[in-house]
This record gives C-alpha cells, sequence and structure tokens, in this order.
C-alpha cells in the first residue's frame, strides 16, 4: 500500500472548508505568508485541523527587508531582517521556505535557532499590516 501526503497550495478558509468534510483531508497548506500577510483565519484553520501551514515568500519578495521595525528588531538581536521574519514565521508555527540560491544566504536564513523574538517584539511584527501582497488572488482561480 503506497502512503501519501495530501498537499494543497493557497487553500484559504471556504476552499478548506470544503476539503475538510472529504475523508482524507490535506496534510499541508503551502500559502503566502510574511510580515504584512499572514493570513490569519487560514492559518488559524490549519492549525486547528492539524494542517502543517508552507509559508511561501517568508521574506514578504524582499519588499520588507528595510522595512524599520524589522530592521530595529535585528539589530537588537544581531540578526538580519530577513532572519527576523524567518524566525517570526517559526514562532507562529508556521513552516518559513525562503528561496536562494546564495550559499552565504541560505547559511543565514538557516542561521535562526539561537534566539526568540518577545511577545512585545511579535505584537510590533503583527502591526505590519497589507504590505508586500504578490497580488495573487486565489479565490478568482476556477476549477
Amino acid at each position: 500500500m503506497s502512503r501519501y501526503f495530501p498537499t494543497v497550495s493557497n487553500f484559504l478558509v471556504p476552499h478548506l472548508a470544503s476539503l475538510l468534510k472529504m475523508e482524507i483531508a490535506p496534510m499541508v497548506d503551502q500559502i503566502e505568508f510574511h510580515p504584512g500577510w499572514t493570513q490569519d483565519d487560514t492559518v488559524a484553520l490549519c492549525q486547528n485541523n492539524k494542517i502543517l501551514v508552507e509559508a511561501w515568500s517568508p521574506l514578504g519578495h524582499g519588499k520588507l527587508l528595510e522595512h524599520p521595525i524589522l530592521v530595529e528588531i535585528g539589530k537588537n538581536h544581531g540578526k538580519s531582517s530577513a532572519q527576523i521574519m524567518i524566525r517570526y514565521a517559526l514562532q507562529k508555527d508556521v513552516l518559513p521556505l525562503p528561496k536562494s540560491t546564495n550559499k552565504k544566504r541560505i547559511a543565514s536564513n538557516l542561521d535562526v535557532f539561537d534566539f526568540e523574538l518577545n511577545p512585545d517584539e511579535m505584537r510590533r511584527i503583527d502591526s505590519i499590516q497589507n504590505e508586500a501582497f504578490s497580488g495573487s488572488n486565489p479565490s478568482t482561480v476556477t476549477f
């Protein structure tokens, strides 16, 4: 008997609600997630149903690298804003998938386990709203 792990991409609450009525629910939903676009309702539904949330573009398409909140928090920890965004996703129980082919950046992206963001820092990052969204709306796709 072969095993498979159903995975979906860009499924929002209405899409997931339909799927959760099926015999086999997805195990993973890969969505756009980063400071400024956290999709809290979708993340909550996934986490409440034991669906892993994978974050594509956890660095906000590079548009948030100079965001003052992220830069300041990074300086406080001796980390880059990219590392802060990756750590933020991890502390939200979201699996970040940063993309890079640069060996130094790949190593830097992995160097996020020697610090934690405190509750105030998490709140400050949460305050970044409606920034760096790709503009792709999964609800407009027809099957």
